[in-house]
């Protein structure tokens, strides 16, 4: 009785025991590394802040259950680094679409077979685990997808099982806390709630102040009967810019248009995002900017957004943070540097730093332009049209200015 005992104290130590990586301040940081980002760009992650690597990603036939991808797995160099590194394994299982995920799900010797090669993929790399990211799944197969994942957990009783869930479950496909419970950790997905197609402009990962958001997402999960120390938080490194029919916040879109996708890398050098306000509601920066007579707004998860993930993160007592996707960083410092201390981000002030009156700013106008630089006290001598400005000073804090 009491062996029995040592063996499930033991288990449920492995679950709430932080076995952070290095200084991190989560007990699960987690990376998704797709196949089509260079290997060259593990030079430019941290590390000692990375509990896991996902490759991204091995896809299934669903006609038969077997998997492709798999010879760009056994080849690469990314998981070798992770080991070397100190960083566990994942390989991730996709099939997207719902007559996809009937056809795999509904049909018994293929959920057979994909567990096979599944299983048969791990140990070509050893790795420590299987992450699968089964989306748009119909309602339908919430009872197919369960016993998938049961029968996936029976044949690799000692391996790590993780799943992307959605941000908002439309067709009610996924039972969340009979998932948590059969895998290690679930990844919410808290992204996209504004993506290529919405009819606005808007936030990709709003914190707030949306109907849908990641604090009602995350809520919702919790309400479920999802153990908190069972859900992992996936936050993006990535901005969305739409085509809009003028510069007001959330502005419509142009018609026949689609929102465009830039990696967290690519966000530093975007014409307007110096001017770049943040949006106190949403938690997550925006700004525009004009190519002759067209209007661009961006909405983008910057420093200070993600900071404030994390503090939410930390508030809800979640197991940890994922991120979509490894690469997309770029290797700049203020993703890394965020999660490592927690504090004031490298880009923008978490807090109102205000720009004394004797210092030098740039003045920009909604639409990202740059309309004059001066001495701040010399703002109300020049002539400026009635509306909001953004002040930037040299070391980059940023104040609104209304005329």
């Amino acid at each position: 009785m009491f062996f029995r005992l040592l063996i499930v104290l033991s288990l449920v130590l492995s679950v709430v025991t932080p076995a952070m990586a290095g200084g991190a301040p989560f007990n699960i940081v987690y990376g998704w590394f797709p196949n089509w980002i260079a290997p060259s760009a593990t030079n430019g992650l941290d590390a000692t802040q990375l509990t896991h690597l996902s490759w991204f990603s091995c896809e299934v036939d669903t006609a038969s259950g077997s998997l492709m991808g798999v010879s760009a797995w056994r080849t690469t160099p990314v998981v070798a680094w992770a080991k070397a590194n100190g960083v566990r394994v994942h390989l991730t299982i996709t099939c997207f679409g719902t007559q996809a995920n009937r056809a795999l799900l509904s049909v018994p010797s293929r959920r057979t077979r994909c567990i096979a090669e599944i299983a048969s993929a791990l140990r070509l790399q050893d790795a420590d685990g299987v992450n699968l990211d089964f989306e748009a799944v119909g309602g339908s197969e919430r009872a197919n997808l369960i016993s998938f994942v049961q029968e996936l957990r029976d044949s690799l009783p000692n391996k790590e099982i993780t799943m992307a869930t959605p941000a908002v479950d439309w067709s009610n496909a996924f039972d969340l806390a009979t998932l948590s419970r059969v895998c290690d950790f679930l990844l919410l997905m808290g992204y996209d709630y504004y993506w290529s197609g919405s009819e606005t402009a808007g936030p990709v990962a709003p914190l707030g102040g949306e109907s849908y958001n990641v604090g009602r997402s995350v809520d919702t999960y919790l309400r479920a009967g999802v153990d908190p120390l069972r859900l992992v938080l996936a936050v993006p490194l990535y901005a969305r810019e739409w085509t809009v029919v003028g510069p007001a916040r959330k502005a419509a879109r142009v018609q026949g248009s689609v929102s465009t996708a830039y990696r967290f890398s690519d966000m530093q050098s975007k014409p307007g995002a110096d001017a770049r306000l943040f949006d106190d509601a949403t938690g997550t920066s925006w700004f525009n900017h004009t190519s002759g007579s067209v209007t661009f707004q961006t909405w983008w998860d910057d420093s200070l957004s993600l900071v404030k993930k994390y503090r939410f993160i930390q508030l809800q007592q979640l197991r940890g943070v994922g991120y979509w996707a490894l690469g997309y960083d770029g290797g700049l410092s203020a993703v890394w540097d965020g999660l490592r201390s927690l504090g004031t981000p490298s880009d923008v002030a978490d807090e109102p730093l205000y720009i004394d009156n004797n210092e030098r700013v740039d003045v920009y106008d909604l639409r990202g332009r740059l309309v004059y630089s001066c001495v701040k006290l010399e703002i109300p001598l020049i002539t400026l049209l009635p509306g909001v400005y953004v002040l930037r000073s040299r070391d980059g804090r940023v104040e609104r200015f209304l005329r």
